[in-house]
C-alpha cells in the first residue's frame, strides 16, 4: 500500500438507520476480491476516467440493441449512458465496492459486478470495453494478475462474433514524459502494484499489443495511436498514417495534434511544452512511439463490420467527431452538441479540406525567422495579408478565416486554405483586426517560445507585431492592437468557458507579453527556465550597456580634465599668456578683416547696380529729364 492514503474512501459518519432502510440494489453482484475502502473516482488523486467524443462514437458504433457488453474497469458515466442508449445489455466490472454501489444506484439497467478481473465468470460477450486499460482491474484483496494475463483474460471474454475495444497506456508517452510532480513508485493510485510482477507480459508497443491479441485468437481490425492522453483522446491516428512523413495529411495532423495538446494542457504545470515534443515526433515519423496510448479494435470472427478511418478527431468535453481518410474528404460522424455558441463564437464543424500537399505557414515563417531571411519573410507576410483581404466583403470577414492565425493556414499550389479551426465568430470581424490578431499571435509565439528571429532586441509583442505589419505595408495603433487581443480573449473564452473576471486577467496577461514572459497557455518548467534565462540575459545586457555608458562618460571626463589642465598651464606661463593675447588679437583682426571685405563687396555691388541703372535709362532715351 502507498505511504499516504491516495484514494481511500474517507471515514464519514454513517446513518445506520438510513442504511438499513435503503432498498437493496438488485443489479449489484459481488463476485469476490472487491475492495471495501477504496475508490477510483477521486478526481484529485486518481487517474482520469475515460471520456470524450471519440470513445462515445466508437462505443456507439460497436454496440447495438440486444448485444451483451462487458465494461471492464472504471469509466465515465457518459460512456455507460452511450452504451445503454443503444439498447445493449451492459455489465460493468468495478473493483471498488463503494464505486460499484454508486454505479448500481445511478444506472439501474446496468448489471454491476464488484470484484477483481480474476474472479469474473467465464462468460462471453458481444462487446468487451476496456477503455481504461487493465491497470485498475486488479484488487488488493487477492492475487495480482500480470498485465499480459489480464489482456488474455479480456480476450477470453470476447464471444464468437464479439469485439474487443482496448486502450493500452504507453509508458513512454508524451503525457508521462512531461508530467511534473512526484511520480515515484507509490506516487499515485496506479503505482501501488508490485512493478516487477505486474509488468510481466506487458506489450511495449502497438505492434506487440496487436501481436498479443492475435495470439489470443482475435483479429485486429483497427489500431490507433491516441493523443494527447489515453483517458481523454482528442486525435486517433490509424496505422496507415502513422510514420508516413510524406502523407498529404501530415500538415493537418500536426495542426490537429497541437490543438489537442493545447486544450488538454492549458494551465497545467508540466516539465516541458508537450506540443514541441509531439511536433518533433511527427517530423521524425515517430509519433507512434510517443503516443499517449494505443487503442485496438479486435474481433473474434472474420469481420465485425467496424468501419474505421485513417484518423479520427473529436471533442474531449463533447460529442462532435469526424473522420479523415487519405483518399477522401473529412466526414462528420457525430454532430456538434450544445452549446454551439459561447462568448460571441460559434462551434465549427468538419474542416473543408485535410489531405492536400503543402506546408503550414507558421512553420515556414519560423524557418525564415531562424535563418534571418527578411526578404522571403516579407514576401510570405505580404501574400498572407493579400489573401486575407481578398476573403473580405466590404472590409469584413466571415467564417473560420476571421480567426485563423498562421498556424491554421496551409499553403498549397492553389493558394492558402484554412485547416481545422474549432471556433468562428458569430458577427463579422474587420479585416484589419483579423490580420493584426494573426500576426500578433505569431509574435507572441516567437517571444514566449524563445524562437530566434531577426529582431531580438524588441521590447514587447506589440513592437514585434508592428515590425511584421510594416513588412506588409501596414501600421498598427494601440487601440487596434487591443481590439485584436479582445478577439483572442473571445476565442479563449469560448474554448475554456472563462468568466468575466478571468477574461480580464487573461487580457492583461496577453498585453504584457515581452521578452522573458512565459507562455500564456501551456506553462512548462523548461519554458519557465528559458524565460528566466531570457530575463537574465536582458538584465545582463542592460548592465553591460550601463557599464559601457559609464566608461564612455568617465573617458570623456578624463580627456576634458586633461584639456582643461593643459589650458590652465598655458594661461599661467608667459608663453601661454603671449599665445592667449596673440589668439585674441588674431580673432579681432580676422573679425575686422571679414567686416571690411564685407563692406567692400557691398560697395562694389551698389556701384554695379547704379551703373546698370544708368545704362538702362540711357537706352530708353532719357537724359537729365528731357526726351530726345
Amino acid at each position: 500500500m502507498p505511504d499516504r492514503p491516495v484514494a481511500l474512501v474517507p471515514a464519514e459518519p454513517v446513518d445506520l438507520a438510513e442504511v438499513v432502510a435503503a432498498p437493496p440494489l438488485e443489479n449489484l453482484q459481488r463476485i469476490g476480491g472487491e475492495m471495501f475502502a477504496w475508490t477510483d473516482r477521486d478526481e484529485k488523486r486518481s487517474p482520469a476516467l475515460p471520456s470524450g467524443g471519440l470513445l462515445r462514437y466508437l462505443l456507439g458504433s460497436l454496440a447495438g440493441s440486444g448485444r451483451a457488453v462487458l465494461v471492464a474497469g472504471p469509466h465515465s458515466d457518459e460512456l455507460i449512458d452511450e452504451l445503454v442508449g443503444t439498447g445493449a445489455e451492459v455489465t460493468w466490472l468495478l473493483r471498488s465496492l463503494p464505486d460499484a454501489e454508486e454505479a448500481a444506484a445511478a444506472h439501474p439497467s446496468v448489471t454491476v459486478l464488484a470484484g477483481a478481473l480474476g474472479k469474473l465468470a467465464p462468460d462471453q460477450y458481444d462487446l468487451v470495453v476496456a477503455a481504461d486499460g487493465v491497470t485498475r482491474l486488479n484488487s488488493a484483496e487477492g492475487d495480482q494478475m500480470p498485465v499480459g494475463s489480464m489482456i488474455d483474460r479480456l480476450s477470453l471474454a470476447v464471444g464468437a462474433d464479439g469485439v474487443l475495444l482496448l486502450m493500452h497506456d504507453n509508458h513512454f508517452g508524451v503525457h508521462h514524459t512531461v508530467q511534473l510532480g512526484a511520480d515515484g513508485r507509490y506516487g499515485a493510485d496506479a503505482n501501488w502494484y508490485p512493478t516487477d510482477e505486474m509488468e510481466a507480459g506487458r506489450p511495449a508497443s502497438r505492434a506487440e499489443l496487436a501481436a498479443r491479441l492475435t495470439e489470443a485468437g482475435l483479429l485486429v481490425e483497427a489500431s490507433y495511436a491516441a493523443f494527447p492522453e489515453p483517458a481523454a483522446p482528442a486525435v486517433l491516428v490509424g496505422s496507415k498514417l502513422l510514420g508516413d512523413v510524406s502523407s498529404p495529411l501530415r500538415p493537418w495532423l500536426g495542426s490537429a495534434v497541437a490543438q489537442g495538446f493545447t486544450a488538454a494542457y492549458r494551465g497545467r504545470p508540466v516539465l516541458s511544452d508537450p506540443r514541441k515534443l509531439a511536433a518533433r515526433a511527427l517530423r521524425a515519423g515517430a509519433e507512434d512511439a510517443v503516443a499517449g496510448g494505443w487503442l485496438i479494435v479486435a474481433c473474434a470472427g472474420d469481420r465485425s463490420g467496424f468501419v474505421g478511418h485513417d484518423a479520427l478527431v473529436g471533442d474531449v468535453h463533447g460529442t462532435f467527431t469526424y473522420g479523415v481518410d487519405v483518399d477522401g474528404t473529412p466526414e462528420e460522424l457525430v454532430p456538434v452538441s450544445e452549446p454551439r455558441e459561447r462568448a460571441g463564437m460559434r462551434r465549427t464543424g468538419v474542416p473543408s479540406i485535410a489531405a492536400t500537399d503543402g506546408y503550414l505557414l507558421e512553420d515556414r515563417l519560423l524557418e525564415l525567422c531562424a535563418t534571418n531571411d527578411v526578404r522571403r519573410l516579407r514576401q510570405e507576410i505580404m501574400q498572407f495579408d493579400t489573401w486575407v483581404r481578398e476573403q473580405a466583403r466590404d472590409g469584413l470577414l466571415h467564417g473560420p478565416v476571421a480567426v485563423a492565425d498562421v498556424s491554421d493556414v496551409l499553403i498549397t499550389r492553389d493558394g492558402p486554405v484554412v485547416l481545422a479551426v474549432r471556433w468562428e465568430p458569430i458577427n463579422p470581424v474587420p479585416v484589419d483586426t483579423a490580420v493584426v490578431r494573426s500576426l500578433w499571435q505569431f509574435a507572441v509565439r516567437l517571444i514566449t517560445g524563445a524562437r530566434p528571429h531577426p529582431w531580438p532586441v524588441t521590447s514587447s509583442a506589440m513592437d514585434l507585431t508592428t515590425i511584421l505589419l510594416g513588412m506588409a505595408g501596414r501600421g498598427v495603433t494601440e487601440p487596434e492592437l487591443r481590439t485584436a487581443v479582445d478577439l483572442q480573449v473571445a476565442i479563449d473564452s469560448a474554448e475554456l468557458g472563462l468568466r468575466p473576471a478571468e477574461q480580464h486577467d487573461h487580457k492583461l496577461n496577453l498585453l504584457a507579453v515581452q521578452p522573458g514572459t512565459v507562455p500564456v497557455d501551456v506553462v512548462g518548467y523548461r519554458e519557465l527556465t528559458e524565460a528566466l534565462w531570457r530575463q537574465r540575459y536582458q538584465t545582463s545586457h542592460l548592465l553591460h550597456m550601463m557599464e559601457w555608458t559609464e566608461d564612455i562618460i568617465a573617458s570623456r571626463d578624463r580627456w576634458l580634465s586633461k584639456m582643461d589642465w593643459e589650458i590652465q598651464i598655458y594661461r599661467a606661463s608667459w608663453a601661454g599668456r603671449f599665445l592667449t593675447v596673440s589668439r585674441t588679437a588674431y580673432r579681432l583682426i580676422s573679425r575686422d578683416l571679414r567686416a571690411a571685405r564685407q563692406r567692400r563687396r557691398q560697395r562694389r555691388a551698389a556701384a554695379a547696380a547704379a551703373k546698370r541703372w544708368r545704362k538702362a535709362q540711357k537706352a530708353k532715351g532719357i537724359t537729365d529729364g528731357t526726351v530726345e
